[in-house]
């Protein structure tokens, strides 16, 4: 009855599990009892509980090290950590217990139990919108094997891949997949992932024009999650009907519904869906023509992700994925030899004097290769320290600079600030010069939240340096309601930037924006970021535009500026007339 644990609801679940582990411990069955406490932590899983469910995972790990040898119960408990670690947004914990999902389905020769490891993997990735490493390990899933039957089992699978080519912009795809997923999810009875293809077929529709075919999926998902009663799917669901509320004219449901669903996802902890929450948020905020809402929002994004980053940093996975594929070798080589020695053994019995030799000279040689490892590992340890102090050196330099743009930006705002406050005591209440005493106290902070933004990130992003933009463009909307300023992004591979690089990049770009916005007597402003291998911006408008001898003679701060910044980063920086007019400023790298 445990088994059928993705059909019933956790409190059913839970009375089953307990009832089994009541008659293991009655017949003194220590493995069938460690069996009926994974049952149990899976449905704590599904209640939210999910420090009690961790707890109950690790106590049966313990037991299981100890007293009894089973890869293949062991390897499900890596993989129901593995789901406990998704729902706390801890992607890079659930990347490892993927890892060893693999390696005991491996030893047990379990085919379905490799492929969740990998869909596990594929999933923590995805999470991160990392798209298409997670695209490659879902790939992998799928290619374990060619039992068509035995995939069919496991539809959520076919619902991941859906997600991926979605996010890749292939929704053909995209559509292909969901349709399988729910295909093979009713016809296993498995409520779980037949909900969660529902709601993704839904967003399909929606995002891909055809919102009104969303109804009925959605409707059918609201009665599956009622007979699960999993929390942490049932906000999911509440982002899906919020975008379904923002794109078919019902704004301020879709904000009800979404702030309900934030409520209930910090009720509990379920912190990895605050960012599918928000942006449905975003998306009715923007519906209903709320400006400040909608740029409110889009901060509390770009934090969501900046955490989501610092948590699961890129150099992070990547160690894990190194030990685990080392791991791995090392096994494969033991086996190996394993074989030859057994080969050897069989062949050579009788010659028990040469047999000894042989392990003389294997020891002799083992010795040697821990010699050379430790030799091997003092000249690792002597370049981790060269290269440690040679980071240090560059993140002081890196400072020093930041530190000379602090004086030269903020010092001009203050000498304007100390002129304004100047003529307010000669004149006595002036208007004019309060205002600009405002616009430059404005100009300080908002200067000093860009460089400390900077300074706390290793390293950023395109993306992030786009949501910046974003939220710099919002800034100044109001000041500007009769022009149309818009960002568009073609990102592909998401470039990352060192922090001096990507303050230059996001200065050089502003600069572009407040030049067009200010002289060219445009109507509309473009900013548009591409990265294929390499990435490339562009700030267009369409007002009078400006000549090459114009740019060439000009002595401004501004334009100077641009070019020093690109200078410094060494990249390359065009002015170029925009058809039909306009201008159209160009950064690309050297």
């Amino acid at each position: 009855m445990c088994e059928q644990g993705y059909t019933v609801h956790p409190d059913t679940l839970m009375a089953y599990a307990e009832n089994a582990r009541e008659m293991a411990i009655r017949q003194d069955n220590l493995h069938d009892e460690v069996q009926a406490l994974y049952y149990q932590s899976g449905a704590l899983t599904t209640k939210g509980l999910i420090d009690s469910s961790l707890h109950l995972a690790d106590k049966c790990l313990e037991i299981l090290s100890r007293k009894i040898r089973d890869p293949l119960l062991q390897a499900s408990l890596y993989n129901q950590k593995g789901r406990c670690f998704m729902r706390k947004r801890q992607y890079k914990e659930a990347i490892e217990m993927g890892h060893r999902v693999i390696e005991d389905a491996e030893k047990g020769n379990d085919v379905l139990l490799q492929i969740k490891g990998k869909t596990l993997i594929g999933w923590a990735y995805l999470e991160m919108g990392q798209t298409k490493e997670s695209l490659k390990w879902h790939l992998k899933a799928l290619n374990t094997t060619s039992d068509d039957l035995l995939l069919q089992k496991y539809g959520i699978l076919f619902a991941n891949l859906s997600l991926n080519y979605n996010a890749l912009g292939n929704t053909d795809s995209a559509f292909y997949y969901i349709t399988k997923a729910i295909k093979y999810s009713r016809e296993n009875e498995n409520l779980f992932a037949l909900s969660n293809s529902l709601a993704i077929q839904a967003q399909l529709y929606v995002t891909s024009g055809r919102a009104s075919l969303a109804e009925v999926p959605l409707k059918e998902v609201v009665e599956i999650r009622k007979q699960i009663g999993d929390p942490f799917y049932i906000v999911s669901d509440m982002s899906q009907l919020g975008l379904y509320y923002a794109n078919n004219g019902q704004p301020e449901k879709g904000i009800s519904i979404c702030n309900e669903g934030i409520a209930m996802a910090r009720q509990y902890k379920l912190d990895t869906k605050l960012f599918f929450l928000y942006s449905s948020l975003a998306a009715n905020y923007k519906a209903q023509g709320n400006a400040a809402k909608y740029a409110e929002v889009l901060e509390k994004i770009i934090v969501i992700k900046d955490s989501v980053y610092q948590e699961n940093s890129a150099q992070a996975l990547a160690e894990i994925q190194t030990k685990y594929e080392v791991e791995k070798k090392e096994r494969t080589i033991i086996g190996q030899k394993l074989a030859i020695v057994k080969k050897n053994y069989w062949l050579y019995g009788p010659l028990i004097l040469s047999l000894l030799t042989a392990f003389l000279f294997y020891m002799l040689f083992k010795n040697y290769q821990i010699r050379q490892k430790l030799k091997l590992e003092r000249l690792l340890d002597e370049e981790k320290k060269s290269a440690i102090q040679s980071v240090k050196e560059a993140e002081e330099n890196e400072r020093k600079r930041i530190a000379a743009d602090l004086h030269d930006n903020l010092g001009a705002y203050a000498a304007a600030i100390a002129s304004n406050v100047s003529h307010i005591q000669q004149a006595g209440s002036n208007e004019a010069a309060m205002n600009e005493l405002n616009v430059n106290a404005q100009s300080i902070v908002s200067q000093l939240n860009d460089t400390i933004w900077v300074l706390k990130k290793d390293n950023l992003s395109l993306t992030a340096i786009s949501d910046r933009i974003k939220t710099f463009i919002q800034r100044i909307r109001f000041s500007y309601p009769h022009i149309n300023i818009d960002v568009t992004e073609h990102i592909n591979t998401d470039i990352l930037l060192p922090p001096g690089q990507a303050f230059n990049l996001y200065q050089i770009i502003k600069e572009a924006i407040i030049n067009a916005v200010k002289h060219s007597l445009a109507k509309n402003v473009r900013v548009y970021f591409e990265s294929e291998k390499e990435w490339k911006v562009f700030i267009s408008d369409d007002g009078t535009g400006i000549s090459e001898p114009d740019i060439q003679q000009a002595n401004g701060n501004g334009l100077s500026n641009m070019r020093k910044r690109t200078k410094e980063s060494g990249w390359q920086i065009d002015w170029l007339e925009n058809k039909p007019q306009g201008t159209q400023v160009i950064i690309t790298p050297a």
